[in-house]
């Protein structure tokens, strides 16, 4: 028996009775292994809401991240995304949820999703932060102008008028 063979057979006793879910899991699985260079990765199955999904560290000491395999032809709700992040997101992996769009080449792109929105700004503070962002730019481009005689003054100790010294004796 193959490797592949006894990996989808290892998925189908998990309760996954859907071979193309079972194989989307294994093209993802094998991508997290060996294109990702993934560590700890396992497939994992949430009989609730019928779904294969492959668990993996990024590095040794990352947290464990969730990744659920589509195919790239399924349409994609927020209601569904959400459904995903509720039923397999935990205190170990955090509200993330990655999910991995496959091709029937076996293209994988992985988008993220993070639970909780955060809420737009009022129109005051965008206004207010979008001033703040002009200064700063235009503080940089005063510096990056004025960059060659501000370092020679500093090296040279700058023009000192009498008046600005005061002799100690």
């Amino acid at each position: 028996m193959d490797i592949e063979t006894k990996i989808k057979e290892d998925m189908k006793s998990l309760g996954c009775n859907s071979e193309l879910k079972i194989s989307l899991t294994f093209h993802l699985y094998i991508h997290l292994v060996d294109e990702k260079l993934m560590y700890d990765t396992e497939y994992c199955y949430n009989k609730d809401i019928d779904t294969l999904y492959v668990v993996a560290r990024p590095s040794k000491n990352d947290k464990l991240n969730i990744y659920v395999p589509i195919p790239t032809y399924d349409d994609i709700s927020l209601d569904f995304i959400n459904k995903m992040q509720e039923n397999l997101c935990t205190v170990e992996t955090g509200p993330t949820i990655n999910l991995a769009f496959i091709e029937s080449d076996s293209t994988t792109v992985i988008y993220s999703f993070t639970k909780g929105l955060v809420e737009r700004q009022p129109p005051e503070r965008v206004i207010e932060n979008k001033a703040k962002e002009e200064r700063r730019k235009f503080i940089n481009k005063e510096l990056k102008n004025q960059w060659k005689e501000i370092i020679d003054r500093a090296l040279n100790g700058g023009i000192v008028d009498d008046d600005d010294c005061l002799i100690l004796d």
